[in-house]
């Protein structure tokens, strides 16, 4: 099944990620939401407020996980992800979330980036 986080789990994984990006100038909310509340396939996703440092990230209820996922989900994983955002959200913001080119280099390598971190705190 993957690694499954209750929201006071995922909310302590944030503790501790923050700290690891160092991302501690951030605001950062995170809480577990159902697909209804998310964009369409997305298993997590996060808003910022890059003037006040403010974001919120919200992740897929494992109830709403598609049967036909490739891979095992991974709630940290998912958490870690959407961080990473954070430290390039200037540069989004400066695109205006607007260029599909952009957007995929910037999930490509925040996807490779996460993988590698998660890797090395679990071995």
């Amino acid at each position: 099944m993957g690694v499954i986080l209750t929201e006071e789990q995922l909310r302590e994984k944030l503790k501790y990620w923050v700290k690891i990006l160092r991302l501690q100038d951030w605001i950062i909310e995170v809480k577990i939401a159902r697909g209804k509340d998310m964009l369409e396939n997305a298993s997590a996703c996060v808003n910022w407020t890059l003037s006040k440092k403010m974001a919120s990230i919200k992740v897929l209820d494992p109830i709403d996980y598609p049967d036909d996922v490739m891979g095992e989900r991974d709630m940290e994983n998912d958490l870690v992800h959407e961080l990473l955002h954070l430290h390039l959200a200037p540069i989004n913001d400066y695109f205006n979330n607007n260029n599909d080119f952009y957007n995929t280099f910037e999930e490509q390598a925040i996807e490779s980036i996460t993988s590698g971190l998660i890797a090395v705190v679990r071995k």
